[in-house]
């Protein structure tokens, strides 16, 4: 049988796709449970998967969008990713800390993650990986 390349093409990127989002799907639960004060953690874990489920309830709308213009999905979920990455560049970094027991904990935690990358700076990705690693005594 001959596999068409345009075909295998897409295989690959929707296997990708797939892994990725079960990545995420399971970092959600790892992260969220990491981040939020005991008090609150199940009911924000439960929220936030609650939230992440709505994706794949819209999912099927996905064949709908594609009859009017296959560009616009690729458009949403760029925008979806970008967004996400610039929330995603404010959360503490968890490793080594305790986890948060109350919202000052919390509190906390988010300012020493912000003077970190305050002490670290904005400058090229090796750069600071050398600094966040001379910083953290590694």
């Amino acid at each position: 049988a001959v596999v068409s390349t345009q075909s295998t093409g897409k295989t690959v990127l929707v296997a990708c796709g797939r892994a990725f989002g079960g990545s995420v799907f399971a970092m959600l639960y790892i992260y969220t449970s990491e981040i939020l004060p005991t008090l609150v953690r199940s009911v924000g874990v439960s929220c936030c998967s609650t939230i992440a489920r709505i994706g794949s309830l819209l999912a099927p709308l996905v064949i709908l969008v594609n009859q009017v213009s296959p560009v616009i999905i690729y458009v949403i979920i760029v925008v979806c990713l970008v967004i996400s990455m610039f929330l995603l560049k404010n959360i503490p970094e968890t490793s080594g800390r305790p986890l948060p027991n109350n919202l000052e904990d919390c509190k906390r935690l988010f300012e020493e993650c912000s003077e970190e990358r305050k002490k670290v700076g904005r400058g090229s990705g090796d750069d600071d990986l050398e600094k966040l690693l001379d910083t953290k005594g590694v």
